[in-house]
């Protein structure tokens, strides 16, 4: 059987991330026997002519097609289109977050299964049923972990595979992205999670390590299948990190698990592995509560520079609705064992989940500026504030999507489920044209949050951090300046600019790390300027024009707002416990357990 298994754009950009999941499955069919070649267009980025030549010359039997998540809708559908028009004998399956929607792929789009889970044994035993043709109704569901429809036009689903035990988890066989000219893509000379390629243009090549499977927690917001937290063999890993070093001159380790820490005693094993290899590494997806002083000494004492920590909200009440199961002193705590262990800090925030308000928008901004003091970076001649503000995006197979079908913000018709995955394809976390208004605020209120966050943000760690003492005259000559030097391309040099340029910043273009690569006519706004209610209709005017695509649409926002102004809205109703409790999952169909996921 002649196999091809295919990435999609998730992103407008291709990801920094490897391919795991499909390397796997690559594996273990060519460990099966099969012949498995592999289109990478998530990295590639082929065009549609390109793409019809490829599978028209190929003709497989057989192509699977990545999906991670459900901003792939738009291109698994053109795709899986495209290829079954080619040759209908095909068969065509689909893998990876997009799956929650089987109902809708199955539906919308020529795809014959969704499989659920880890695909490398379900896809497996999916491609022996086809050579054996057992694809009876009743052959299929002994397949555990995919779904299809019947003969009676009924989707199925064969319920969960059993999770890949952690010895058996493939190392992803870098060979294959080396026969597909991505490998420098993947494995290559800039900066970890920092962002800072001052780190390692010394020390080797940067590579995305995975050491465990799964994650803890149930974040509303997250979507996954399978359940539990599976950690590789220790000296698997630590062969997988020689071979990095020694063959690919890796020297830049940016662990991308989802819960690093949550296994302390495997954890600190690793961390002294790294070590004595001489790697610097940086770790992701850290819950807090996980980690302690000595932990994170630890850490830094093996080459650990930074810590991402999924901060998520500052507000007691959010944290609930997202159900992250941890409190702001646990956060706090760890925010500051960080900074004493020598160790630069990330922060995340999803903001915009039912339940949030000016209120508790704003206890997140005092935590951030409760916590200020840790993040300052003396280590490296640099003060740099990193954070990420992201709104939330209700994805297929989350309590917040569930939410939003409840209350009418996504249809539960087939169409209208399509035409909220279509306008969510290939958009980036960053972006706001996902974003769902579950507020009962205006749209506008709503944009202004990151701003505020921001711009509050910012005066604080001018303060606390930068220690900026100027006077209102010094500032405002200091903005006059550098506006007559941008448009009139002078040099005149000022009190203020100097100020600002005291210590390095980051080069930093990437709009993830938001904060600390503004420009300094932005900086010398927040510093002249409060966000208050004198200036707050002023800013809203900045912010529809900066948000808004159109002209109509800047206006429709303001309006909005002034009308909302006038209106006695009972925001007291709004949910304050974990979604996974308000929300009443009662369709009674197919899709049930693949919307709640496990």
């Amino acid at each position: 059987m002649k196999i091809c298994i295919v990435t999609t754009p998730i992103r407008p950009v291709p990801t920094a991330f490897p391919p795991f999941g499909s390397l796997a499955i690559i594996q273990s069919l060519r460990n099966n026997g099969e012949e498995v070649h592999f289109h990478h267009i998530d990295f590639h980025r082929w065009n549609a002519d390109q793409n019809y030549e490829y599978f028209k010359k190929h003709q497989f039997d057989f192509i699977g097609i990545s999906a991670v998540v459900s901003t792939a809708y738009a291109y698994t559908k053109y795709l899986a289109n495209l290829i079954k028009d080619i040759n209908p004998q095909t068969t065509v399956i689909v893998g990876g977050g997009l799956v929650a929607s089987a109902d809708v792929l199955h539906r919308k789009s020529k795809i014959d299964y969704c499989v659920v889970g880890d695909g490398e044994i379900i896809v497996k035993n999916l491609v022996n049923a086809i050579k054996e043709k057992k694809t009876s109704d009743e052959e299929l569901l002994k397949i555990k972990g995919i779904t299809f429809i019947d003969n009676s036009d009924k989707l199925r689903f064969t319920g969960y595979e059993h999770p890949i035990p952690a010895p058996l988890l493939e190392d992803p066989d870098y060979s294959i992205l080396e026969d597909d000219k991505s490998i420098d893509h993947y494995i290559a000379q800039r900066g970890g999670r920092t962002y800072d390629p001052e780190f390692n243009f010394t020390k080797g090549k940067t590579a995305v390590v995975i050491v465990a499977k799964g994650c803890v927690a149930r974040c509303t917001f997250c979507h996954r299948f399978e359940k539990g937290y599976r950690v590789s063999p220790l000296e698997k890993i630590k062969n997988h990190l020689i071979a990095l070093k020694e063959k690919h001159g890796v020297g830049y380790i940016s662990v991308g698990d989802e819960n690093f820490g949550s296994y302390k005693e495997e954890t600190a094993e690793l961390a002294k592995i790294m070590g004595s290899l001489g790697f610097t590494w940086s770790v992701g997806g850290v819950r807090a509560h996980t980690v302690d002083l000595e932990m994170l000494k630890l850490w830094r004492s093996n080459g650990c520079e930074n810590v991402l920590y999924g901060i998520e909200s500052g507000s007691p009440t959010m944290l609930k609705v997202m159900e992250k199961k941890i409190t702001l002193e646990q956060n706090v705590a760890a925010i500051k064992a960080t900074y004493e262990a020598r160790l630069t800090t990330t922060m995340q925030f999803v903001i915009g989940m039912p339940g949030e308000t000016d209120k508790t928008i704003n206890e997140t901004v005092d935590f951030i500026k409760k916590t200020m003091k840790y993040y300052p970076d003396p280590f490296r001649d640099k003060l740099d504030y990193q954070m990420s503000v992201n709104y939330a995006q209700s994805l297929p197979g989350t309590p917040l999507y569930e939410y939003a079908r409840e209350h009418g913000f996504v249809p539960k018709t087939l169409d209208g489920e399509e035409k909220y995955l279509i306008d969510i394809s290939d958009k980036d976390a960053y972006d706001n044209d996902h974003f769902i208004n579950f507020t009962k605020q205006p749209l506008l209120k709503v944009f202004s949050w990151r701003h505020l966050i921001n711009w509050e943000v910012w005066r604080e760690h001018a303060k606390v951090n930068l220690k900026i003492e100027l006077s209102k005259i010094i500032i405002f000559i200091g903005l006059f300046t550098m506006i007559i030097n941008k448009f009139f391309k002078t040099s005149f040099s000022s009190t203020l600019e100097n100020e600002l340029n005291k210590f390095k910043y980051h080069n930093n273009k990437n709009p993830y790390f938001n904060f600390q690569a503004a420009p300094r006519i932005i900086d010398a706004l927040r510093l002249l300027f409060p966000w208050n209610k004198t200036t707050y209709p002023f800013l809203c005017i900045i912010i529809a024009y900066k948000e808004s695509s159109n002209v109509k649409w800047f206006f429709k926002m303001i309006i909005e707002h002034i009308i909302w102004n006038f209106k006695n809205i009972d925001l007291s109703k709004l949910p304050n416990q974990s979604l996974r409790k308000t929300v009443k999952i009662t369709d009674n169909d197919e899709t049930l357990e693949l919307r709640r996921g496990r």
